[in-house]
This record gives C-alpha cells, structure tokens and sequence, in this order.
C-alpha cells in the first residue's frame, strides 16, 4: 500500500519535508543547472543558503572529476532512472572551504519533467568505520600469522635445539681438556639462544601487541641512555613484556632500569652492562656490571634505597651485590599477574 500525503497533518508543509530530510537534496535541471536546493546541501558543502541556484551540478565535485561527471550526468540524461550514481566509484564531493569528503549520491528522476532529484549524503563516518573494519581483519590476519610462525618456532625450532644441547651434554664428559670448556660455553650460548626464541614465541602468540609496552619503551630509554651515558647494555628479554605488564608497572619498571644504569655508568667504573628483564609470575629486572663493585661505603646507597622502596611498595624485593669475580648485580623483583 503506497502512503498518502494527504494523510499527514495541515501543519507539516512540502517546505518542512524538503528541509527536515536528513540528506542534502538537489534538484537538477536538463542541462545540468541546480533549480533547489535544501537547507541540508548548504550545510554539507559549506555554503552560503540559495548561492547554487543556476550553477552547474559539477560545482560540487573537485576539478578534477568535473569533466568525467559531466560524461556520466550526460549518459544518464538519455536514459533517466533511480539508481545511485557512480556505482563501483568512490565519489567524492567538494565543499566551499575546499574541504574534499567522500559522498553517496542517489539519482531518481521525476516523472514527466527533465528535473532529477538527488539525494547527497557525507560518507565519511561509514569510510572511517570501513577502515577500523579493513584494520581489524589485518590484525586478525597478522595475530594467525604469529600463532602459526610461534607454534612452527615451538613445534620444530626449540626441539631441535634442545636435542643438540643434550646431544653435547652427553658428549662433554669424554673431554677432558681444553675442549670440555669450549662445549660448555656452545651448550650455554644453546641455552641462551632457546631462551630468546621462547621470548619470540611468548610476543608472536600474544593477541595483542602494544608499541607502549615494556619491551619497546625499554629499548627506547636504552638507546636514550646510552646516548647521555656514554654506556651500552646488552639486552635480554624472556616473557610477554610488551603484552603481561600493566601501564603502571612498565613506567615504575623503567624508573628502575633507568635508576640502575644511571648508577652504574656513574659509580661503577665499568665496561660492560648487562639489562635482564624476565616476565613469569614475576617481573624481575636484573642489571649487572664488571666494575669495581659495591665498596663499604656505598655512594650509591640513595639510589639503592629508592629501588628497595620502589620493590617494597610492590611488596617485591631488591637486592644488590658484589660478584664473586668483580663487579655489582642489581636484581628487582616484583609479583606479577599474568594477563591471559
């Protein structure tokens, strides 16, 4: 059953209906000339009120598109029915600021008269929503990609390496010379190495990545400090950093890292610095140097206040030692909920 008009209230006027629509309508003349507006189309394109009446329709699209639009409106003047315009097209409008936005048009020509109407719609929002869309399905895309690489890491790479470790461990007690210490550090760097793929494997599976995280923020005020401090740790991370470690955490976290290094090159006299940082059921941060160690009097000893209070107020633990072969080991230790 088609409505009546007649039925509407004598309150609500054809002006009310022309004005009340939520897309800018136009309608256009045989030769391409708008004949009206509504109060819609003037505030989408950023106009003045009535400043279209006799201008070409083209006026509303870039330079650029007016000669192809001009083809098409001509094309659709020898063969008028309602259907959008430009289908498969990406068309775009062009507003009296020069502001250039995406748009819907749809045509529908008005019986037994060489007027068409139009009906215009901004389709910004829905092209934003569009992308979020195209952006969630390469993330989802990405996280399989990860899973996959992460489970072929696990599945094949950590098994093979464990096999050699036990292969040379087995190995190792038939040499007795110079050769056995030379096994021992391969079987060492092995475990080292299994260690860093683990790492890889934790940040692939994770579901989300976050460039705030502790792992990328840690790696940032590394290259800070060894620019200021003249002193370049070696890095070792294990665990989810970048994923498991809420925000509070990770600027606390690198408060302590910062502090520890900064007493190092400071204090330390040293050469090499070694950053650790494992995420478990703990957070623990680890940093350790070949200097001179902890003397009696410590003139570091503020600094090592401030990290035990920083642990304690986690209800962690702190300590710093002197190595047996030279040097300081700072090692920070704090409860940590795994975020699954």
């Amino acid at each position: 059953m088609t409505s009546d008009p007649e039925l509407l209230p004598p309150s609500v006027t054809a002006g009310d209906l022309w004005n009340s629509t939520p897309d800018a309508v136009i309608i256009v003349g045989n030769k391409g000339k708008i004949i009206a507006a509504n109060e819609r189309v003037y505030e989408l394109f950023e106009l003045e009120p009535d400043s279209l009446l006799g201008c070409p329709v083209e006026d509303l699209v870039p330079a650029e598109s007016r000669q192809r639009h001009r083809v098409h409106r001509k094309s659709y003047e020898k063969s008028p029915n309602s259907r959008p315009m430009g289908s498969g097209e990406r068309l775009v409008g062009l507003s009296g600021t020069g502001r250039v936005f995406p748009i819907h048009v749809s045509l529908a020509p008005i019986s037994d008269t060489e007027f068409t109407v139009a009906a215009i719609r901004d389709m910004s929002d829905w092209l934003g929503a569009e992308r979020e869309l195209e952006e969630a399905r390469y993330r989802m895309n990405q996280a399989e990609d990860h899973e996959r690489i992460a489970r072929e890491l696990h599945d094949t790479v950590i098994q093979e390496l464990f096999a050699i470790g036990l292969g040379l461990q087995s190995f190792q007690p038939l040499n007795e010379d110079l050769n056995s210490t030379r096994l021992t550090e391969i079987i060492q760097h092995l475990d080292d190495t299994t260690q860093t793929i683990r790492s890889v494997i934790y940040d692939l599976s994770s579901p989300v990545h976050s460039e705030e995280g502790l792992r990328s923020r840690t790696i940032t005020l590394i290259d800070l400090l060894s620019r200021t401090l003249g002193i370049k740790p070696r890095c070792h991370f294990v665990g989810p950093l970048d994923t498991a470690v809420a925000d509070d955490l990770v600027e606390e976290s690198l408060a302590v890292i910062r502090e520890a290094i900064t007493n190092v090159a400071r204090h330390a006299e040293a050469s090499e610095v070694s950053l650790s940082i494992k995420v478990d059921e703990e957070l623990t941060i680890e940093v350790v140097d070949n200097g001179r160690g902890l003397p009696k009097k410590s003139t570091r000893q503020s600094g090592l206040v401030n990290l035990a209070d920083r642990a304690a107020n986690r209800n962690g633990t702190f300590t710093a030692v002197s190595a047996p072969s030279g040097g300081t080991v700072v090692t920070w230790v704090v409860p940590l909920l795994i975020v699954d």
